[in-house]
């Protein structure tokens, strides 16, 4: 995919402006973050304490108005977070958190995920599926992610009343388990939210963009380290092309996805990314969306406590969640 959106496109909304909270967080993800992901890209094989963000994330607590009980799936725990005041009746939303399928989890995302849950009322199953980190591949994130929606569909959830969301890495698990869901016979999802997604595990295009630089928090070699790192622990190279099965999808494929809305920051590397699957679902006549917010920072909606744009995001992916929901109700009454 190389395409991206048109001049004047209705697909895609652009935020008005940027705020000095949002300028403060670029300037200190590139001076005090950026140089640290340079480095491991440098030397991925040097045993990193990747365990130690989700240690430290310990610290960060969920909004009020919510509570949270362990779920045990095959492979993995997750977490659900839900409403005090009662969930959406067969909703839910099915989270899958980023960080490079290296890092992160339920944890580091306690807080973003309790702020859609609040604003939704639809509870949410947070899968922390095996990583990189675990001497895992990413076939096996998947399938722990796929897990986490049978989970759901076990509880009494239609297939069609679970929005899939994810950011970074996770938005492209959720792409996965959307395709992989209607493809395995489960069925299509309701919808899908993506967070500063990958699309294209191979860095190849986006590191011909003239762009590529402008990212605060990723250096280009990191895209080239990840994708290294991803395709050593693969099964085999037919099960690393199968990983890029997403920048080949047809026009049936693209146009049978269900509503997306893609949510990215002006600078980022993955700006390509999200750009042309948007395009490409658009022209084929899917439901999805693009909004860009300038100069922010990868995943800026997890820093929504000192990023109003952050607040902002979170109220758009919350209202596309319940709005995919209540379009879904309408067609089953």
């Amino acid at each position: 995919m190389s395409s991206g959106p048109a001049k004047g496109d209705p697909t895609v909304w652009t935020y008005p402006g940027r705020s000095a909270g949002a300028r403060l967080a670029a300037a200190a993800a590139r001076i005090f973050v950026r140089p640290v992901i340079g480095l491991w890209a440098r030397a991925p094989f040097v045993p990193w304490p990747y365990s130690l963000l989700e240690l430290l994330a310990a610290l960060l607590r969920p909004v009020s108005g919510v509570r949270r009980t362990r779920v045990d799936l095959p492979h993995c725990v997750a977490e659900r977070t839900t409403p005090d005041a009662g969930a959406r009746e067969e909703s839910a939303i099915l989270y899958l958190h980023g960080g490079a399928f290296l890092v992160g989890g339920v944890k580091s995302h306690r807080r973003l995920v309790s702020r859609i849950v609040r604003n939704t009322g639809v509870s949410a199953l947070a899968v922390a599926y095996r990583q990189l980190s675990d001497g895992a591949s990413v076939s096996t994130s998947i399938s722990d992610c796929m897990d986490g929606l049978r989970a759901l569909l076990a509880s009494g959830v239609p297939i069609d009343r679970i929005v899939v969301v994810g950011d970074s890495a996770g938005g492209y698990l959720a792409f996965n388990v959307a395709l992989e869901a209607r493809r395995s016979g489960l069925g299509l999802v309701g919808g899908i939210g993506a967070m500063s997604p990958i699309v294209d595990l191979d860095p190849a295009t986006k590191l011909t963009s003239a762009d590529r630089d402008r990212d605060a928090l990723f250096p280009p070699g990191a895209l080239t380290a990840m994708w290294e790192s991803i395709q050593r622990a693969e099964d085999g190279p037919d099960a690393c092309v199968k990983l890029r099965d997403l920048i080949g999808l047809t026009s049936t494929e693209l146009a049978a996805l269900p509503p997306l809305l893609i949510q990215v920051g002006s600078d980022e590397i993955l700006l390509p990314d999200a750009k042309a699957l948007v395009a490409y679902s658009a022209a084929a006549g899917g439901d999805a969306r693009l909004e860009i917010y300038p100069g922010q920072v990868h995943v800026f909606q997890a820093a929504a406590d000192v990023i109003p744009e952050g607040k902002v995001a979170i109220n758009r992916m919350s209202a596309h969640i319940a709005d995919v929901l209540d379009r879904s109700r309408s067609v089953a009454a």
